[in-house]
């Protein structure tokens, strides 16, 4: 029986991963990135999820409560609000954001803004990858399906917004860091409005509307740009 939950969750890991790196490779199928680079970005982006989860350990340090499902428990709007907005989004965009400018940023393949977005996304997918090894488990039914298959996409569409404009900076011979300065907090508070969203139920369904328009801005960047190159 564990043999079968063990095999369940890691289809249930693996299967939406391959399918959402596959639909953002689609998109840049005019220059289409390497697939081993793309398994390369998800695995930096796994990492990226174990070393955040030692960062939200490290946060009672300092008098913060360690995660967010934790704070939901307690009931507090405001200070849901806050964690998710001040130390959820920040934190978990930043940890992803890391190993895309450290290891993927400074690659000469990462030649146009489309780029950004597929590596960007790559790592996402992999940072999601590895939070629904701690979530899927405590899951069933339809909770369990909603995450295993929304959680990588919604992780990708927050980072696709750093990755497109720091990307389109580099590509443009513009500042990186103040692209990043700039996408970075902006793919954060999405992050943190989309946390709050999801755990209220008079408002989650605008946690699909969000998540609607920010895919439908990721689609029209991308069209903008191949029909300009």
């Amino acid at each position: 029986m564990e043999d079968v939950l063990i095999w369940k969750i890691l289809a249930s890991i693996i299967g939406p991963a391959i399918f959402w790196i596959g639909y953002f490779y689609y998109k840049d199928r005019r220059q289409p990135e390497p697939l081993v680079n793309l398994l390369e970005a998800f695995c930096l982006g796994f990492l990226a999820g174990f070393v955040c989860f030692q960062a939200y350990g490290a946060l009672p340090w300092i008098g913060l409560p360690q995660g967010f499902n934790l704070v939901v428990s307690r009931g507090q709007a405001r200070e849901i609000f806050l964690y998710s907005l001040g130390i959820v989004g920040p934190l978990e965009e930043l940890f992803k954001f890391l190993p895309f400018a450290l290891f993927i940023l400074r690659r000469r393949d990462v030649d146009e803004p489309a780029d950004g977005v597929v590596y960007a996304s790559s790592v996402a997918i992999g940072f999601a990858s590895f939070e629904n090894l701690g979530y899927l488990p405590l899951m069933t039914g339809l909770a369990f399906f909603g995450r295993a298959v929304a959680s990588p996409l919604t992780h990708a569409l927050f980072s696709s917004i750093w990755g497109y404009f720091v990307a389109r900076a580099k590509v443009k011979g513009q500042s990186v860091l103040l692209a990043a300065l700039f996408s970075l907090p902006l793919a954060a508070v999405f992050h943190g409005l989309f946390n709050v969203l999801t755990v209220s139920n008079y408002l989650r369904i605008f946690s699909a509307i969000l998540v609607l328009l920010l895919w439908l801005l990721i689609i029209y960047l991308l069209e903008k740009h191949r029909q300009s190159a």
